[in-house]
Order: structure tokens, then C-alpha cells, then sequence
């Protein structure tokens, strides 16, 4: 029997690995830096160690089990379902994380060798930024994860630096990127462009921390209809 310590995960080294994944997603897709294969896979990827992490901090599967199950995203995903009552009470929502685990567990492992086999619609993007965003809320907890940047607080983002502000340009695309998304329900094209999901159906209070950006068009807004091309700058303007 293999009992190698390096062989032993813990859930905060997933967790930590699924934050990596899940920052560099973002600013990947920030840059356009898409349609390739390692930013296809890294969707799925991103989510199994979510999955895994959340499964083995709550003791619905063991270390030894999780290495055993491989990839298999709607496998993980199965879990989590039959072995929790935490959802979300929105429908629609529901009926788009169900899914996107259905499609993203298409992508293959080997897919990381070949040409992209799917197409991230903005769809896609909106729902994966609350899934993970969701699963980081119930692993760390609603105060670590309301204490600022939706449970990345404490995440590397160097070498990524930039002075004289306290923040490397990697943290301020990925706080802008979610703060749209999940304080706004707005999410992102392969283009760079924006789209806005039905709010009522589509957002959840618990992946938001209700922080308002002085600079946002939409926090300084009367509360109508903001002009695409002013989001689009705001969201395009790092400093």
C-alpha cells in the first residue's frame, strides 16, 4: 500500500488549487485569452476540486475514495446532491448548475491536448463565477467568505504587483469581474463584452458580499438602465 504523505490531499489543498484555477479563469478570459484547450479544461477542473474539497471537509468522501473516483464532475457532483439539503431557491438556477455539470463533464481530460471541444458561452461563464463562488461560500463559511473578495481575501495573486496601489492588476480583474457578476448578475462574452442575466431568477444573496464600488456605473446609478458602453468601460479601466 502506497502511504506517501505527498499522496494525501486535504481540503484546504483543494480548495487552494481551486481558487488558483478559478482566478487564472478569470483573467485568462479578461486578456481573451479563450479559445484554447488548457482554458477549456480548466472549467471542469476548476470544479472537481471545488467538489472534491467540499465532499472531504464534510466526510462524505474520504481522500482514498476521491483519488479513486478520477474526473467524473457529474460522479462528484452526485455526491453532493445525495448527501446534502444545501441548494439554492432559485429554480432556474438550480436547472443551470445541473447543466453546466452535465456539459462540462463532456470535456475530457485529454482534451487538454487537442483543439477546444466546446464553446464557453457567456451562459456558461455566468453560471460557472456562482458555482465555484457558491462552493467557496459553503466551504469557508459565509463570515470568511463576506470578509472581502468573495472568500479570495487571502489568495496569491503575485506576481501580478503594481505600486503604488496595494493591489497587482490580477486581484483588480478578478474583483471587478466578480463583482459584476455576482453583485449585478452580469456576465461576460468570448468578446469582452457584457450581458445582463434576469436578476431575480438567476442571482443568490449568498455569493454576493453587497459591496458597492464607488467607481461602478451601476452602484452609481439611479436605479434605470445603464448604457452598455459606459460598463464596458468601466470594466475595461484596471487604474
Amino acid at each position: 500500500m502506497n502511504n506517501r504523505q505527498e499522496d494525501i490531499e486535504t481540503w484546504q489543498d483543494l480548495l487552494f488549487t481551486a481558487n488558483n484555477d478559478f482566478t487564472s479563469v478569470l483573467i485568462l478570459g479578461y486578456t481573451g485569452i479563450m479559445p484554447v484547450s488548457t482554458h477549456g479544461w480548466m472549467f471542469p477542473h476548476t470544479l472537481e476540486k471545488y467538489l472534491k474539497s467540499y465532499l472531504l471537509k464534510n466526510n462524505i468522501m474520504t481522500n482514498k475514495q476521491l483519488r479513486k473516483s478520477g474526473h467524473s464532475l457529474k460522479f462528484l457532483w452526485k455526491k453532493y446532491t445525495d448527501n446534502t439539503n444545501v441548494s439554492t431557491t432559485k429554480p432556474l438556477l438550480n436547472k443551470g448548475f445541473n447543466e453546466l455539470i452535465e456539459e462540462l463533464d463532456e470535456i475530457k481530460t485529454n482534451s487538454r491536448y487537442k483543439l477546444p471541444s466546446t464553446v464557453m458561452t457567456d451562459r456558461k461563464i455566468y453560471f460557472y463565477i456562482v458555482l465555484c463562488s457558491f462552493f467557496r461560500y459553503l466551504i469557508i463559511g459565509k463570515i470568511k467568505y463576506r470578509a472581502s473578495l468573495y472568500g479570495l481575501e487571502n489568495h496569491p495573486f503575485f506576481p501580478m504587483s503594481y505600486m503604488p496601489t496595494n493591489y497587482g492588476y490580477g486581484e483588480l480583474i478578478v474583483r471587478k469581474m466578480l463583482h459584476f457578476t455576482l453583485e449585478h448578475a452580469i456576465t461576460f462574452t468570448v468578446m469582452g463584452s457584457l450581458n445582463s442575466m434576469p436578476f431575480d431568477d438567476y442571482s443568490i444573496s449568498n455569493t454576493s458580499i453587497f459591496e458597492r464600488l464607488d467607481d461602478c456605473p451601476i452602484c452609481n446609478g439611479d436605479g434605470s438602465s445603464v448604457a452598455h458602453l459606459d460598463m464596458v468601460k468601466y470594466y475595461r479601466k484596471l487604474f
